[in-house]
């Protein structure tokens, strides 16, 4: 083997690639779809708050969406794009 480190690379991308997806029945979100593609999948989040930088100036925002089975899920939208999927169970 030639690259062993380019194999685990290519495992690790995969990896991180498929934390950044979330599946709502047969379909499925991801990172850089629209903020609209979010809401016509999960509805309107039951809470919003907003994501500022270090000096307060308003990037986007966090959604929050309970889902069944004590699922929270939050999804951060930037720029009117998904930029984070966060899925939590309690």
């Amino acid at each position: 083997m030639r690259h062993p480190w380019l194999i685990s690379l290519l495992a690790f991308s995969l990896t991180a690639q498929a934390g950044q997806t979330l599946r709502i029945g047969q379909q499925v979100l991801t990172v850089g779809d629209t903020a609209a593609h979010a809401v016509a999948l999960l509805g309107v989040p039951a809470l919003k708050e907003p994501v500022e930088n270090t000096f307060g100036a308003y990037l986007g925002e966090r959604w929050q969406y309970t889902r069944e089975n004590g699922h929270v899920v939050v999804v951060t939208i930037i720029g009117g794009k998904v930029a984070d999927i966060d899925d939590r169970q309690h």
